[in-house]
């Protein structure tokens, strides 16, 4: 190579270099808009259910701040920490660090929750009395930092205490002062089952202080301390006890600084890898709010978390705090695929794998093949309820399963596929291949409660339409991976004649029948759609008259604001085509009226769930479940709007605009080198293809398709007549 081709190269690099920062940059910004403020402290902490303060996690810990500017309280959660008592397991809380300062009773209060930098800062004044403070849990290590400023004109005294789990909660053991290093710490064991229990330790011990015996200190004005926890278990490290001590005892002021680099460059990468530009700001603050929070409550290598992630503040959480399998453990991934964050559902599988086995010895109890799961389960195969009881719903495993495919369909990762996937598809499908009953030349599905406890209803839509997308996938998912071809015939006909959904007539029009025989109709809940999504079954390509059944369906139900069915309803609505503007309005109420000042939503049923909710946003921006890229296909025509790097299923990247009613910028990049088919987003004319910066082939026609190569970027760009 030549000395300039070097040269030319380095610009070059130099130049990409530059525009990736300052388009990370941009979305930095973009996400730092949405930084949610609290001007009192939080009314729901402690809870058994969803904290209302501002939150920060790691996916494996998590932490969420609550309590007055005079005693600020760090409440401390863990996914791993689970109490395995037979019939009974639940998630503890781990304990919490308390912060007091007593010359700051009757402060003013504000405090931030800012998702770009997964921080929380704090700023209490009382007259000449001022401290500002901001606290983050480390990306990669399980450490809480909380740094202290005296922003004020006079010295302040304060010092620091841990709590151990729900404060009197007998059977723990006690905090402890080590004097050597001034480090407080505590050993909590969930239970005391012999060779089970889960243990948790906490350290903490303040940094930059020499004052005062323990974790006390004393700030002139314009001096700093820096207070760490490390919060350790015995899945962390087999010397959990001595690794938590460790990690404090070992830190210095620049260490904690060269963390926090590291910190902010994760999530810098987090946020880098999508967005969505829309013009309300209320929706748009609360749809990064979701990824945010599943990031911060599920990782890859981490103990999924349960009903409220790991934001668990009392040893007595709503429902155990468990994995809920008829929709709400599943419920907090669907958005994470098509926003390009596949990887945050990983814990996922690793809970559902582990509880097969139980699974296999259930339906085996019963007479039937393959896997069947009760309504709750827990890590490592816990049964926190009768192991039996799943309410009368043979849906749970088919339910599970739609993650395992999306996983698939979004990533075409067949390692995955190979692995995970399909074995886990291939028990479901070989309880219902049994479970299925061939009765007048269709498929019945008898005995199969659509709500829970609704009886011995038959054809539920719930299930036909979970099996329908279950056998589908099964036949294209062994093509792919050249197995079980002779299964195939079997499949197939049970896909081609499971029976239809069953329909009524209410008010004048067709809608859906919850089920065929049994029950026909619930005011309450969205069951009534979820066949639409999550199942997928039907879509804007489905036959006519199942369109316009659904869509009469929705009209019927209205079920706008629900306990349990904000993270079905509103992307079932976009599937469907319901006016967006519809969607729009009632989703912006939705999040004035149900939203806690952190940014979640809360109901009746659930806390994490909600975040399910705002991947409408993604499917009326641009969908791809029937394998066909559409392009703002269900949005406002009078709205501006732009996404970057959404994810379409066949593990395509795709970018694209909305501006005064036209589409542009439209990017497609292929990451696994599938065939790519999209509906023409300027139906009437051709489509030239850029392929990696060169012009290529040019198309038309209302819907086309193209070869790719792995790693090749395509800009897609209207012809001129």
């Amino acid at each position: 190579m030549t000395h300039s081709a070097h040269v030319f190269l380095l610009l070059g690099l130099l130049a990409s270099l530059s525009a990736s920062s300052h388009a990370m940059d941009g979305i930095l910004d973009r996400v730092a808009k949405h930084t949610a403020v609290f001007t009192e402290p939080p009314k729901h902490v402690p809870t058994t259910g969803m904290p209302d303060g501002p939150l920060l996690g790691n996916g494996g810990m998590g932490v969420v701040v609550a309590g007055t500017p005079d005693e600020q309280v760090y409440w401390i959660g863990k996914n791993d920490f689970w109490r395995r008592d037979p019939g009974n397991a639940s998630i503890l809380t781990v304990g919490a660090i308390r912060l007091t300062i007593p010359a700051l009773t009757g402060a003013s209060y504000h405090q931030e929750q800012d998702m770009a930098l997964a921080e929380v800062r704090s700023q209490f004044t009382r007259g000449a009395n001022s401290v500002k403070s901001r606290s983050w849990v480390d990306a990669q290590e399980n450490l809480l930092v909380t740094e202290l400023k005296n922003n004020g004109a006079t010295s302040l005294d304060g010092s620091v205490r841990q709590t151990v789990g729900a404060e009197g909660t007998p059977g723990i053991e006690r905090p402890a002062i080590d004097m050597s290093h001034r480090i407080s710490r505590f050993q909590r064991r969930a239970d005391s089952l012999p060779g089970h229990s889960r243990r948790v330790s906490v350290a903490t011990r303040i940094i930059g202080s020499d004052s005062g015996v323990g974790l006390h200190f004393s700030l002139q004005p314009g001096d700093s301390v820096t207070i760490v926890s490390a919060v350790v278990s015995d899945l962390d490290s087999t010397r959990f006890e001595w690794a938590a001590k460790r990690q404090v005892s070992l830190l210095r002021t620049t260490d904690v600084e060269h963390l926090n680099t590291k910190h902010r460059k994760w999530w810098a990468t987090f946020w880098s890898r999508s967005f969505v530009e829309i013009p309300d700001q209320t929706i748009e603050s609360h749809w990064y709010a979701a990824l945010y929070v599943v990031a911060c409550c599920s990782r890859a290598g981490q103990v999924a978390p349960g009903l409220w992630g790991n934001w668990v503040t009392t040893d007595q959480p709503g429902w155990h705090g468990d994995f809920h399998l008829n929709y709400n453990f599943q419920a907090p991934y669907y958005i994470v695929y098509s926003s390009n964050h596949a990887d945050l559902s990983l814990p996922f599988y690793d809970a559902l794998m582990q509880s097969v086995p139980n699974g296999k010895k259930m339906a085996k109890r019963h007479g039937w093949k393959g896997i069947h799961f009760p309504v709750c389960i827990g890590p490592w195969g816990l049964a926190p309820e009768d192991p039996d009881r799943d309410w009368g719903q043979r849906s749970d495993a088919a339910y599970a399963a739609l993650n395992f495919i999306w996983q698939y369909q979004y990533t075409q990762d067949l390692d995955f596929l190979r692995r995970v996937g399909y074995p886990y598809l291939r028990e479901v499908g070989d309880f219902w291949e049994h479970y299925l009953k061939l009765q007048g030349g269709r498929y019945v599905i008898e005995n199969d409660s659509i709500h829970e406890g609704s009886g011995p209803d038959r054809n539920g839509v719930l299930s036909l339409g979970l099996v329908h997308t279950l056998f589908k996938n099964l036949i294209s998912m062994s093509e792919d991976l050249n197995v079980d071809e002779v299964q195939r015939a079997k499949w197939r006909d049970i896909f081609d004649r499971l029976s239809p959904y069953p329909v009524q007539v209410r008010d004048g029009k067709e809608v859906f029948r919850y089920s065929e025989q049994g029950t026909a109709w619930v005011d309450g809940n969205t069951l009534g759609i979820q066949h639409v999504f999550p199942a997928g079954a039907i879509g804007l390509d489905s036959d006519p008259r199942l369109l316009e059944i659904s869509r009469n369906m929705i009209d019927a139900m209205a079920r706008w604001s629900d306990d349990n069915g904000f993270s079905s309803w509103y992307t079932a609505c976009a599937r469907l085509g319901i006016d967006p503007s519809l969607i729009l309005t009632k989703m912006h109420g939705e999040c004035l009226h149900r939203s806690m000042p952190n940014l979640v939503l809360t109901y009746g049923g659930g806390g994490i769930e909600n975040v399910a909710g705002f991947l409408a946003i993604n499917e009326m921006l641009m969908q791809s479940h029937e394998g066909i890229i559409r392009f703002f296909p269900d949005w406002p025509q009078d709205q501006d709007a732009r996404f970057g790097h959404l994810r379409a299923v066949g593990a395509f990247l795709v970018s694209a605009e909305f501006k005064r009613g036209d589409i542009s910028h439209v990017v497609v990049t292929s990451e696994k080198g599938r065939d790519c088919t999209v509906q023409n987003p300027w139906p009437e004319q051709r489509v030239r293809l850029i392929r990696n910066a060169v012009p290529a082939e040019s198309l038309q026609g209302p819907r086309f398709s193209f070869k790719t190569k792995p790693n090749e970027s395509i800009e897609l760009q209207p012809e001129k007549s």
